[in-house]
């Protein structure tokens, strides 16, 4: 609903006269008819335009919906920007709420059912006219982002607002860009380190790189008229440089800790089967496992069954 419009310059907005037989008493503005009575006629409006008319449009009702109609090929059909126009026109509030619990059903228009639930209680207590509108936008509206130009600049700043920005993400990023644009920044390239707390500097290069990317593309979304094109181009970009960097999604974690000493020779046992090692004399008693069995197990049991006196071939006294 806050999307810029799209607007068919082609169209041209226009209503006829109606042929008036008999003059009646209130008369529509745009048609030129006649009738003897407001009520069914024409539509209420608070505005205090119309504060003398009875609190009625001058426009008839059958001259409001072909003016809707006109508008929506003017807005290439968006509903939205089309009530949002004949609200600022005829001095009705424009009320989301109402807005989007509005539907076109059984031949009444969208506008139709939009002017019966703007009445309802719960949206009333927002007001009832083009100027409640402004009011609410003003009451509603996000403060205008700080551009920040050095870290002494911040220093000033930070006396007065409650700015989330380091003086390390100015020397990071350099100074002239607002406080959005540092904590966009910032929260990517933290996002990116925990990720990969192992990397070089030429992989710092590619994550600053990688910062920038996301913070353009996170610009164009937010953007009023979204290139698709320029974003899709980004993205695209982005998943290069990812690439290119050699990064992780993830993040990196040591469970070597974690895991017991069997483990972790069973999991080296997968990766490197000892079946596979090229010199196999040299690692089948990598641990001396066996030369220790043979020469304290195996020696001295054949000393005590057969008498003999095998001396160990290191620790022996001559």
């Amino acid at each position: 609903m806050k999307s810029a419009p799209v607007v068919d310059v082609n169209v041209n907005i226009y209503i006829p006269k109606a042929k008036i037989k008999e003059e009646k008493k209130y008369k529509c503005s745009c048609c030129g008819g006649s009738w003897s009575s407001q009520k069914n006629h024409f539509t209420m409006s608070q505005s205090v335009i119309y504060q003398s008319n009875n609190g009625y449009i001058t426009m008839c009702n059958d001259c409001r919906d072909k003016y809707y109609s006109q508008l929506l090929d003017l807005y290439t059909g968006s509903e939205e920007k089309a009530i949002e126009h004949m609200c600022k026109q005829f001095g009705w509030i424009y009320d989301l709420i109402a807005l989007e619990t509005s539907y076109s059903v059984g031949g009444r228009s969208r506008l139709s059912d939009y002017l019966g639930k703007k009445n309802l209680n719960q949206t009333t207590q927002y007001g009832t006219t083009d100027i409640d509108t402004v009011k609410n936008d003003y009451i509603n509206r996000k403060d205008d982002p700080v551009i920040i130009e050095s870290k002494e600049h911040l220093t000033k700043l930070k006396s007065d607002k409650n700015i989330n920005v380091s003086a390390s993400s100015i020397e990071r990023w350099g100074g002239d860009l607002n406080d959005w644009d540092y904590v966009t920044l910032d929260e990517h390239y933290k996002m990116l380190k925990k990720n990969n707390p192992n990397c070089d500097n030429n992989q710092e290069i590619f994550i600053k790189a990688l910062c920038n990317l996301n913070w353009l593309m996170m610009k164009t979304l937010r953007s009023n008229d979204v290139e698709t094109e320029k974003y899709v181009k980004l993205t695209d970009q982005y998943s290069k440089t990812f690439k290119q960097a050699g990064l992780k999604t993830i993040e990196e974690k040591d469970s070597s800790n974690d895991e017991t000493f069997c483990m972790t020779l069973g999991f080296i046992s997968d990766y490197t089967p000892e079946e596979f090692y090229l010199h196999k004399k040299l690692y089948e008693d990598n641990d001396n496992l066996g030369d220790y069995v043979d020469r304290h197990i195996t020696r001295p049991m054949i000393n005590l069954e057969t008498g003999s006196s095998v001396r160990d071939k290191e620790f022996f006294v001559p």
